[in-house]
């Protein structure tokens, strides 16, 4: 584990750094937090310093991006839903596959106890 050094002075370069990368965040579907990890990471820095630094200085200054970022995911949620229902439709497939092969299988099960209890019946009505 890397131990962050304190950092109390925040340049423009980082300032842009932890809004692009909230922002980036935010349009693909992830949360703010994920987005203050992510620029965590890039800074040096914790996600705390990121969140805090966020919320206390860029968030007003960045808020119309914030807003637009935020209505982007619609298209990730629509792609998230869509793979969601093609597994669905897959399992469900599948399922009913294997119903039936169940189904084919028990009954074929059962013929075979049939099948064997006559043949038990033969051998015992013989001796």
């Amino acid at each position: 584990m890397t131990v962050k050094k304190r950092k109390d002075n925040w340049t423009k370069e980082d300032d842009l750094v932890l809004a692009e990368t909230v922002l980036q965040c935010v349009r693909e579907g992830k949360t703010q937090l994920f987005g203050f990890e992510e620029a965590a990471r890039k800074l040096g820095r914790t996600k705390q310093a990121c969140g805090f630094r966020w919320n206390k200085n860029l968030r007003e200054i960045y808020k119309a991006e914030l807003d637009e970022a935020k209505r982007k995911p619609e298209n990730h949620v629509r792609s998230h839903l869509k793979m969601a229902i093609t597994s669905y439709d897959q399992l469900s497939e599948a399922h009913l596959k294997l119903k039936r092969d169940y189904e084919k299988l028990s009954q074929d099960h059962h013929r075979l106890l049939s099948w064997l209890s006559k043949g038990f019946e033969l051998t015992s009505r013989k001796d």
